[in-house]
């Protein structure tokens, strides 16, 4: 399962992070206690790259708790060469690193003959799609009379991505992220200069929503006075 040499046909292989972004993910509990199942460390990772599938694959893994093992119908969601993110639902939806030899396809689970729930959709966020995002902010800046310039943006794993810019000279990094265990979309500002979150980052369903909700006057508050040097001073 874990290289593309094993699986020469598969159509699913769309692009690639580093596996050790791809984190375990475990449903809400509570207070209730339930066994974790282990998941390869970063160590184990090796740092190698890992492949995205555009289409999960049906799979069957072998998932190791604490004192036993288990074998699960779920999906690949993403693999190396030794690992594959497996994805299965168990009360919540899991997702863990197990070894590539655990793993083979299979159909997907008959759980039952009732028809399956849709299953939904994780809010991936791209670089292209940060722009319309800083748009919609420097509408919310506008009316305390600041704006976002943008220099640079990159990908920060699957689901998430960061932009680089200045706010009144101010360096700062906008980032936008995804839990892909509850598909929340969030979104904070980070002053670059003090190494400091300006305000506590706000969690909605959309970006939309969280970018309404994220308190940007207390941000620029926070931010202080502008470091621009005033070149009539020096003059």
């Amino acid at each position: 399962m874990g290289s593309d040499a094993k699986y020469p046909n598969t159509p699913h292989a769309q692009r690639s992070v580093r596996a050790d972004t791809l984190e375990q993910a475990e449903p809400p509990h509570g207070a209730e206690f339930v066994p974790r199942p282990f998941s390869l460390t970063p160590a184990e990772l090796g740092g190698l790259p890992a492949t995205l599938a555009s289409e999960p694959t049906s799979v069957r893994a072998w998932v190791r708790y604490p004192a036993i093992a288990s074998q699960v119908h779920g999906l690949a969601l993403a693999w190396t060469q030794r690992a594959v993110y497996v994805e299965w639902e168990d009360g919540g939806i899991h997702r863990a690193w197990v070894w590539a030899p655990a793993v083979e396809r299979s159909a997907p689970s008959p759980r039952s003959t009732a028809p399956a729930p849709t299953r939904p959709s994780v809010n991936v966020m791209t670089v292209r799609e940060t722009q319309p995002l800083v748009d919609l902010i420097n509408a919310r800046l506008s009316q305390i009379g600041a704006e976002f310039v943008t220099a640079m943006a990159r990908p920060a794993g699957p689901f998430s991505a960061v932009v680089f810019g200045s706010i009144e000279d101010h360096g700062v990094r906008l980032e936008f992220f995804t839990d892909p265990s509850t598909n929340m979309c969030a979104v904070h500002l980070f002053d670059m200069n003090t190494k400091k979150v300006l305000a506590e980052r706000a969690t909605a369903p959309t970006f939309l929503e969280a970018i309404t909700a994220y308190p940007w006057d207390i941000a620029m508050d926070a931010l202080g006075p502008s470091d621009r040097i005033d070149e009539d001073r020096i003059l």
